[in-house]
């Protein structure tokens, strides 16, 4: 049972104050294992993510396409989260954070379930959309209340969203830890894909039963819809803060409520610059990520010697050693080094290691296998959590979905331009694409050295109220 923090009652006028006491008083409960049941949604997106990618081949022969296309119809999930995650916004605002989980999470766990039983391609194609639009109203939502949970200006805040990039690979590791007895179970191979995107729709339904039960309501979203006993009571349980409801207490504007605008006001000082910098980390990580990452069976069979059994072991191996090892130590030290460097340091090491890669080719198989290793370990370290970090945490609640929902929205141009080219390169080039793939960390790494804006321990929360007042103000307009 939760207990109430015994003192002078904080009293509450308007919904600022509600973000003001949520910004500097973290949750009772925000460790590693609540933090990672908030982040559910994004080990899903990364279970999926890493089933078709190994399903990719045996979907084109199962329906008779090439590996191309049938990339191209597995990246719809991606187009699909791009609309959802531009969605979020509207959707949290409508319904609230608890609500919205069980939306987004919904429409994921039903399109998995179904897409194991596809039978043809547009069915294939249409739960693929479902699935998508599902991940891409959950991720705005599960980064947000991360930093809820923490606080947006505390510089725990950054570690603890950051850990979505661990979470990532350790569900990655999940995937091919299942494939590998169902393997040796001897269950044919074109029907292992479809096994275990069925195995997951079940760990989907299991996230939203656990969120419903541990995250529960958003105490800012609760403010802006004037439903301030309810803040309050989320401010006693889940912050141990003593709040009161002001005499004088001020209802939110009903424009306010709405958000509308908030899109338009990530492109105005002081935001554009942030929104770039968000942006195009998230775009050129999705973009490397998805032709090494997700296509890692793939590559490593072009690589080593022994079948698919070798293939699935050194891809659990990398993803354990390398993607999850990674995604924890750049969690621990973002709060020293800032996202921004952080992100750059990790472009640049992964431009190296992808010149070294193309140059060694297959003359040193086992070379070859540290160096994709080393890819993996830089992009999680780096990069690869750090894009959706700087967005979550370079604005404040109110537009907080918008801007989280956008980047990833423009991130998954890269992870569509990823997954449906690098099959493509890679037969046409073999292990040759590995120097055009260079081209996209350098973006990234330029971007980084040219925008200076570090969001890490940032008080973006303060500036709720002229957001509200800004946005209030072009609705008008």
């Amino acid at each position: 049972m939760s207990t109430t923090t015994v003192g002078t009652p904080s009293l509450i006028r308007c919904p600022q104050d509600v973000v003001d006491l949520v910004n500097t008083h973290p949750a009772r409960h925000s460790g590693l294992l609540v933090t990672l049941i908030a982040l559910g949604g994004i080990l899903i997106d990364a279970y999926q993510a890493a089933t078709i990618g190994f399903g990719n081949k045996y979907i084109a022969a199962e329906f008779g396409i090439s590996p191309g296309f049938a990339a191209t119809i597995n990246a719809s999930v991606l187009v699909a989260a791009l609309i959802g995650g531009l969605l979020a916004n509207r959707v949290i605002n409508a319904f609230g954070q608890r609500r919205a989980f069980v939306i987004g999470m919904g429409l994921c766990t039903l399109g998995a379930g179904a897409v194991a039983f596809a039978s043809d391609l547009w069915m294939l194609l249409a739960c693929r959309i479902i699935m998508g639009l599902g991940l891409g109203i959950d991720f705005p939502l599960a980064t947000s209340a991360v930093a809820e949970l923490r606080g947006a200006s505390s510089k725990h805040s950054g570690t603890s969203v950051n850990l979505w990039q661990m979470g990532w690979y350790l569900s990655t590791t999940v995937v091919f830890l299942v494939l590998l007895p169902l393997h040796t179970a001897e269950v044919p191979d074109p029907q292992l894909w479809r096994m275990t995107i069925l195995i997951g729709a079940g760990f989907g339904a299991l996230v939203m039963l656990l969120r419903w039960v541990f995250i529960g309501e958003s105490a800012m979203w609760a403010a802006r819809t004037n439903r301030f006993d309810e803040s309050c009571r989320i401010l006693r349980d889940r912050y141990g803060v003593a709040a009161e409801l002001a005499p004088d207490i001020q209802a939110a504007r009903p424009d306010t409520v709405r958000i509308r605008g908030a899109y338009g006001v990530l492109f105005q000082p002081p935001y554009r610059r942030r929104t770039m910098l968000g942006c195009v980390v998230a775009t050129m990580q999705a973009w490397q990520y998805n032709a090494v990452g997700v296509y890692l069976p793939l590559t490593l069979a072009g690589i080593l010697a022994g079948g698919l059994s070798n293939a699935l072991w050194g891809s659990a191996a990398v993803n354990a050693l390398c993607g999850i090892t990674g995604g924890a130590i750049g969690s621990l030290v973002v709060r020293r080094f800032g996202a921004r460097r952080q992100s750059m340091v990790g472009f640049g090491l992964v431009v190296l290691a992808l010149l070294t890669l193309g140059w060694i080719g297959k003359s040193n198989p086992w070379f070859a296998l540290s160096l994709l290793g080393a890819i993996i370990f830089f992009h999680s370290s780096g990069p690869g959590g750090l894009g959706m970090t700087i967005a979550t945490l370079s604005y404040p609640p109110s537009i907080r979905p918008a801007g989280v929902g956008f980047a990833r929205a423009i991130m998954r141009s890269g992870a569509i331009a990823g997954l449906i080219f690098w099959p493509i390169v890679w037969q046409a080039l073999g292990t040759d694409a590995f120097y055009w793939l260079a081209l996209v960390p350098a973006v990234g790494f330029l971007t980084c050295a040219l925008i200076d804006w570090e969001p890490i321990g940032a008080p973006v929360d303060a500036e709720d109220a002229a957001v509200l007042a800004r946005v209030r103000q072009e609705n008008v307009a």
